[in-house]
């Protein structure tokens, strides 16, 4: 089987490994992924090898992905984050699905935390509030 997946459209994604599932394997790991655009659509892909995982988080990392657990997400999409409290982290919003709701991921505290910096340094593209 070939698959593609353009990265570059990626905004957000989620990886599954034997450690959070264990009826996943090297061969047949899942993965979560957010596409931009008009509105922001999941896709989940089955049966994805290790090696395609590690790549694509690699490659998102390599983008300026904010990690936090087996989530990445790109903080140029973030349009609004809220701050539970400074250990649990909080819940962003990276857009709108095509039913017009918002498209809501948790995020740890230390991904959160970082996730302000970067937009509320004087080369992100956000404020602090």
């Amino acid at each position: 089987m070939t698959r593609f997946i353009n990265v570059n459209l990626v905004i957000a994604a989620q990886m599954t490994t034997p450690a959070d599932n264990p009826l996943v394997t090297d061969n047949s790991r899942m993965m979560d992924i957010w596409f931009g655009g008009s509105a922001v659509r999941k896709q989940m892909f089955k049966k994805v090898t290790k090696d395609e995982q590690e790549f694509i988080v690699e490659t998102l990392k390599n983008r300026g992905f904010i990690q936090s657990g087996n989530l990445l997400v790109d903080p140029a999409v973030v349009m609004y984050a809220e701050m539970e409290n400074q250990f649990l982290g909080g819940i962003i919003t990276i857009g709108f699905g095509e039913n017009n709701k918002p498209v809501e991921l948790k995020l740890g505290g230390k991904a959160f935390n970082e996730l302000c910096a970067r937009l509320s340094s004087p080369h992100g593209n956000g404020s602090a509030g």
